[in-house]
């Protein structure tokens, strides 16, 4: 069976197979997905592909995504486009590409892989439900009772670069998000189905991007992304509920710490979920990397050892102010299977297996669960 990479000459074909294999409308892909998708912005070398006669009958594509998780740079391989024509399907081509991607993302250095599905037909990938979305659900009642008050709030058109450079500037202070070019921003606030709101009071600005085209039957929208002071979002929304009669807004955020207390208070409701899919693909790489977090506090003069299954084993120790991550067998060993690890690490809470003693448990609370957050304009 020969995996070949897909050529860029090959572009229009892959819409039309990708439509094909989804049920989606023509050129639903550059369309919705610009900044991944358009041609322009299509890392073919990542697109690997089963041929027969020529045609392509399966497809994978890896999405190289630089992010930065509360403060930390981490590089993850996101997996989009998993594709089967029907007519080719229970061959097993898709298991063939996958295993080939992750050679591909060993090879490219990459510590983790996400993607968004299901369970069902990940798990035995390696994949598991991991990373924390704390979603808050802000409704007119919230707003009225701490006296929110609508603010001229207007519509970012794609064209003022003066609001663009604002909007930019303030994303980037965002503890956890993906790493975008001035590309990677007007090519997503160009995406099909969203609206750009901003408003500015003084030297404060702040923004919001909600779904244009999302029809639910209680009238909430998703708040897509948001920016700035966070006294002034409320405002935003207030002045859309007004022009819009909107219900209320659903509101995501990584962490119960990055939500800013006035927008706490004005949660009628929040519930906590695990919407993306994680995979381990080096798991010393992975710990070293989140090692350098502020939250990693792992105590002095301890040792824990954690192993994957038949992968892969790394011990952590720390002494004095020294924290090394090896690769081995040491003390305090937890063992677990490749989708377990991910729920260890990565849970909602911290997770811990039967049979651990106290003292380990005390130590793992030190640093443990570990989060991965992709904004959602940034899932592929």
């Amino acid at each position: 069976m020969k995996i070949e990479r897909a050529l860029s000459s090959e572009y229009n074909n892959i819409q039309r197979f990708l439509e094909d294999v989804y049920g989606h409308s023509f050129n639903y892909f550059p369309s919705t997905y610009p900044s991944l998708w358009k041609k322009e912005n299509t890392d073919f070398r990542n697109i690997f592909v089963i041929r027969e006669k020529g045609k392509i009958v399966s497809l994978v594509r890896v999405f190289p995504l630089k992010t930065v998780q509360n403060g930390v740079d981490i590089d993850l391989a996101g997996i989009g486009g998993v594709s089967t024509l029907y007519s080719h399907r229970g061959k097993g081509y898709m298991g063939i590409l996958l295993k080939y991607a992750f050679k591909e993302m060993e090879r490219q250095r990459f510590p983790l892989s996400i993607l968004g599905g299901d369970r069902h037909r990940y798990n035995n990938f390696g994949y598991e439900n991991g990373g924390k979305v704390v979603t808050l659900n802000i409704l007119p009642r919230g707003l009225e009772k701490y006296g929110i008050n609508a603010i001229p709030s207007y519509r970012y058109d794609n064209t003022d670069r003066k609001i663009l450079g604002k909007i930019m500037r303030s994303y980037e202070d965002i503890n956890y998000r993906r790493k975008r070019t001035l590309d990677d921003f007007e090519n997503i606030y160009k995406r099909y189905g969203i609206n750009v709101y901003y408003a500015e009071r003084g030297k404060r600005f702040a923004f919001v991007v909600i779904s244009a085209t999302e029809v639910r039957d209680d009238r909430m929208k998703n708040v897509l992304e948001f920016g700035g002071s966070p006294e002034l979002i409320p405002c935003i929304l207030q002045h859309l509920i007004e022009k819009f009669g909107f219900a209320g807004f659903s509101i995501v955020f990584p962490e119960f710490h990055e939500i800013p207390a006035n927008l706490m208070s004005l949660a009628s409701s929040w519930n906590i979920g695990s919407p993306r899919m994680i995979k381990i693909i080096n798991l010393r790489q992975t710990m070293e990397i989140f090692s350098k977090g502020k939250n990693f506090l792992f105590p002095d003069n301890e040792e824990i050892t954690l192993t994957i299954k038949g992968k892969e084993s790394v011990v952590i120790t720390k002494k004095g102010d020294v924290l090394k991550i090896v690769s081995g067998r040491g003390k305090n060993e937890i063992s677990l299977t490749e989708t377990d690890m991910v729920r260890f690490l990565f849970g909602t809470s911290l997770w811990v297996p039967d049979g651990i003693d106290i003292k380990t448990v005390q130590i793992l609370k030190q640093f443990l669960p570990l989060n991965i957050y992709l904004p959602p304009l940034d899932m592929i």
